[in-house]
C-alpha cells in the first residue's frame, strides 16, 4: 500500500482504486465524451499532452446554445478543487463553477474545454490524495 492510500484510509477517506472517469451531461440528456489527460491515481501518474492538443481529430459532439451541463465524478466523495476552463484563441478562460454545472455560450460553433479536479488530505491541503484532468469539445448549434 502507498503513502497516498495509507493516507486517504487514516483519515476515513477512500477513494476508489479506479481512476474515476467523468460523466459529463447536458440538461437534455446528451452525453458528451472525456479525453484523459494527465493524473495521479493509486499510486500511479501519467503525463499526458495538454490543452486543445488532447482533442486533436476528437469529434465534437452538438449542443444547444445556452444548455446547462453538468459533470460528475461519480464517487461519493466530492473533490477539494475543481478547475473547468474553456480554450478561447489559445488562451485559457476560467469557468468559475463549484459544483460542476456550468451553462454552455450563446455562440454557435465549436468550443474546447479542459478540466482539472484534485482531492485532499482533510489533515493537509497540500498532500493530494489523487487528481485528474480531462477535456471535451462540444459544437454548439442554434435550437432547432
Amino acid at each position: 500500500m502507498g503513502l497516498l492510500e495509507e493516507n486517504a484510509q487514516e483519515h476515513g477517506r477512500t477513494l476508489p482504486q479506479k481512476l474515476p472517469t467523468p460523466i459529463i451531461q447536458t440538461e437534455s440528456g446528451i452525453s458528451i465524451p472525456a479525453v484523459q489527460g494527465s493524473y495521479c491515481w493509486s499510486g500511479m501518474c501519467a503525463d499526458s499532452v495538454g490543452g486543445m492538443d488532447l482533442l486533436e481529430g476528437h469529434t465534437a459532439v452538438p449542443v444547444v446554445v445556452g444548455e446547462k451541463v453538468s459533470i460528475d465524478m461519480g464517487i461519493e466523495i466530492p473533490p477539494d478543487e475543481l478547475e473547468l476552463y474553456e480554450y478561447v484563441e489559445n488562451k485559457i478562460k476560467p469557468i468559475s463553477s463549484t459544483d460542476g454545472t456550468f451553462q454552455f455560450p450563446k455562440e454557435p460553433g465549436n468550443h474546447y474545454y479542459g478540466a482539472f479536479i484534485r482531492w485532499s488530505s482533510p489533515q493537509d491541503s497540500q498532500i493530494s490524495l489523487g487528481d485528474t484532468s480531462f477535456a471535451f469539445v462540444v459544437r454548439v448549434v442554434e435550437k432547432k
